[in-house]
This record gives structure tokens, sequence and C-alpha cells, in this order.
């Protein structure tokens, strides 16, 4: 059978979108038939949706690899369900495995470079990126991404120069013009930021995307009034965009306001009832009204089917050690959570606390005679 299969698992890891890339792909054999029945039925349980079928559309890429180890598409689609799913170094292997098949793939090197970044190999991140460029200068989504990496490390110089070299070549991307927006946001040169924002909106005009990027930089300005201002808007003009109640659901909590908090979770989980960040910070807001029951409720669902979700662990050792008098039961919490989580953050330093401060059961009361 031809090589005719879709990639249909997007790739909005790094926030910058792009477009597909038109980068020729090395040849690579006929895929067996079966493999291709396998993965077809993968990608419809996944344009279906559901945790369920999710699950159920993994193991249809898997068998189809069984069957034809050159399906890179069913490696890059499981990579995006680990990278969904917080397991981070699945991620990796998955977009490796693709790339070692299909070098050409730029979305396949997005991904792995934004798995990679997440466990805190940003140089790596970069690295593979810039190499891609370098030989490929039109490839606009790796570009893109190359500019987000840039500005998360701190190279402003450079992610300006990549971001800008697309708009030589398309002066109306707006994909480019959010970038070099976030880039000065992440300079305090805020009227800057707000200037090349506004003129994204004057070629897309009422881009709740847009919207919700004002709303950071008014976050950034310290302004929270005009922030929630402007997330609400991007809700207004999508309801179901669920940056924008995650944002604005931070804004209520870092306001007191948990119920508040709470009915923008809820709102992404009408629509998405799988959207894990939504049900971790619904936790999270739960916690803060004193409801602990349904906030442990909240982090178990996300564990039943992720035991390695990074933040569900995190929160469910904090909800343990701190509101449930269940101390010594939350240090096997904090213990998975060192083993999943980035290298570095806020997060893991506190979670090396807790460890400092809960006994081991395992260590030998006393010291040695």
């Amino acid at each position: 059978m031809k090589r005719a299969l879709l990639v249909v698992l997007a790739l909005s890891l790094l926030g910058c979108g792009g477009g597909p890339d038109t980068v020729e792909s090395a040849e690579l054999p006929p895929v067996d038939p079966r493999a291709a029945r396998e993965y077809q039925a993968g990608v419809r349980l996944l344009e279906r949706g559901g945790r369920r079928r999710e699950a159920r559309a993994v193991e249809r890429f898997e068998a189809a690899l069984v069957i034809d180890a050159n399906l890179w598409e069913a490696h890059y689609n499981l990579g995006v369900i680990a990278r969904r799913r917080g397991e981070l170094r699945g991620a990796v292997e998955h977009f490796e495995a693709a790339r070692r098949i299909q070098p050409a793939a730029g979305d396949v090197l997005v991904g792995l470079a934004e798995a990679r970044f997440a466990i805190g190999e940003t140089d790596q991140a970069a690295s593979l990126l810039s190499d891609y460029v370098s030989a490929h200068p039109d490839s606009v989504p790796v570009r893109l991404a190359l500019s987000a990496v840039e500005r998360r490390r701190g190279n402003h110089d450079a992610a300006l120069s990549h971001a800008r070299e697309i708009l030589i070549r398309d002066p109306s991307n707006v994909a480019a013009l959010t970038e070099i927006g976030r880039i000065y946001r992440a300079r305090e040169q805020y009227d800057v930021a707000q200037l090349v924002f506004q003129k994204g909106m004057d070629i897309q005009s009422d881009s709740a995307a847009l919207h919700n990027e004002m709303g950071l930089l008014e976050l950034a300005r310290g302004d929270t009034q005009a922030a929630f201002t402007q997330f609400a808007r991007a809700i207004e003009i999508d309801p179901a965009f669920a940056a924008a109640h995650l944002n604005q659901g931070s804004v209520l909590l870092h306001a007191g306001d948990y119920a508040g908090a709470e009915a923008e979770y809820r709102a992404v989980l009408e629509q998405d009832q799988d959207n894990i960040e939504a049900r971790v910070a619904l936790g999270v807001a739960l916690r803060g009204q004193g409801n602990h029951r349904d906030a442990r409720r909240e982090y178990q669902r996300v564990l039943d089917e992720q035991p390695n979700h990074p933040a569900a662990l995190f929160n469910m050792g904090v909800l343990m050690a701190e509101f449930l008098d269940e101390r010594p039961q939350s240090r096997d919490l904090f213990e998975r959570f060192l083993r999943v989580a980035p290298s570095s953050g806020e997060q893991r330093e506190m979670a090396e606390q807790y460890l400092r401060d809960i006994p081991d059961p395992a260590a030998p009361a006393g010291g040695s005679s």
C-alpha cells in the first residue's frame, strides 16, 4: 500500500502552529496493508474522542508497529498521546523512533524537541531544531518552534531573528507575529508587544488566541483586571477555547476566588472531559474551598489512567501531606513525582523538601553502632 497515512494528532505543544511542513520525505517501503488497517482503526478511535477510545487507539498503533516497524506515523501519534498524558520520557522514545525512520518529518522533530525541552534538556532541544533549520531554511513550522524554544531559553535576539525570517517569506503570518509579541512580552517591552499583537488582530480580526495573548500581556504588566477582560473576550469569541478558560481560572485562583476558578475549569471539562490540565487545576480549586474529598477524587481520576502524571502526583502529595493528615503516605507520591518530573523547577524543589521533612519508613531508626 502506498504511504498515504495521515498524522492526525496536531502538535500545539510549543504554542506555535504554522501549518504543515513541505520538506521532501525520505523514501520508505510501501505500508503493509494489515498495519494500515490497524493504524486507521486507531485514527478513527482518536477522532471519536474520549479517554477509553484513546487507550484503545494506543493498542491499535502498537499493533500496527508490530506488523510494520517502519510506520513512523504510529510512533508519532503515540508520542503525542504520551506527551499529552505527561509521560515525557515515553514521548521522547516514540518521537526518537519516528525520527529514525523518517528524519525529514518536521512535525516529528518539533514533538521531540518539545518533549526534550519539557524534561529539562533545553540545549538538546534547541540544537535539534537549529540543525534542521540549517538544512531546511524554508521549514516554517520548525523555524517557528525554534523561535519559541530560544525565547523560552532567554535567547531573545535569536528568537526574534527566526520569527522575522518567517515574516520575510510571509508578511501576514499571524503565528510569527504572535511569537514576536511573546518575545517582546518576555523582554518586558510591553508596549511593543501590544503593537505586535494588535497587528496580528488587524490581519485576523476577533482572534480568541490573540485576545488570550493580550490577557497574558496584561498579567505580565500586573493588571489582573485588564487580563480578566481580555480572557473574557477570548471566551466570548470562542466559548470552547480551553486556554482562555484555564488562564481565567488561574487569575481567579490567585485572587482567592476558588469557586470562580472552579467554574472556569468545569467549562473546559464540559467540552473535553479528558483535559488533564483542567482536571488537576479543578482539584486545586476544590482544595482551596476546603473540599478535600472531591479534590482527591479529581487527582485520583487522573492517576488511575495516568499513574505517572507529574502534576497530579505532586498535587495529590501536597493534599495528603498538608490537608489530609496522611503525611507518611505522601512520601511515595513525591518519590514517584521526582522520577518523572523535569530536572528543575519550583515543584521539584518543593517535592525534595517534603522528602527531607518526611521520615523514610525504610530507613533505620537510629545510627549504626
